[in-house]
């Protein structure tokens, strides 16, 4: 997946796939792919290992804006995901869709038709590269349509859930 990351006034696009063994490519602006290592400590925190240095990384993102620590360091800035951006910028219409980036198998779906839900929420998980990836609701809603089934595959820019304000 691809970002778009302002941190200190610096804007740089990152790409961040999976490791065929584990753990993630990450190339920054367009640089050479760097493999990190990361895993979740808690809601907010995770630790990060690169070249065997491992240090904990507390982040909250809320929308686009993120709010990060890294060794005491405070940096605020934004992460920015251009094709969700595209979407909404091609019609209001799809504000509270949300759809697959990429192919992928379902392995969660945790609401159903007429559940109210909260901006941020979880709402579906797929399973693409042997990584989970979360969808979450992109406003406060009811869920108007949960086309995802458990189990099933998705292709690229399948609707996984419909939420109307």
């Amino acid at each position: 997946m691809t970002f778009d990351v302002t941190l200190g006034g610096r804007s740089v696009r990152v790409d961040v796939g999976p490791c065929r063994d584990g753990g993630y490519l990450v190339s920054i602006a367009g640089g050479a792919p760097r493999r990190i290592d990361a895993g979740r400590l808690g809601d907010a925190e995770w630790w990060v290992e690169e070249d065997g240095s491992r240090r904990a990384v507390a982040v909250h993102l809320a929308g686009e804006v993120l709010t990060a620590q890294v060794d005491g360091h405070g940096l605020a800035g934004t992460v920015v995901d251009p094709r969700a951006r595209s979407l909404a910028a091609i019609g209001g219409g799809h504000e509270g869709a949300v759809f697959s980036p990429m192919p992928g198998s379902i392995v969660r779906v945790l609401v159903a038709k007429g559940q109210t839900v909260t901006k941020g929420q979880i709402l579906v998980v797929v399973e693409a590269m042997k990584m989970e990836n979360e969808f979450r609701s992109p406003i406060d809603g009811t869920v108007a349509e949960i086309p995802s089934v458990a189990g099933s595959t998705v292709d690229a820019n399948a609707l996984l859930a419909r939420v109307e304000p």
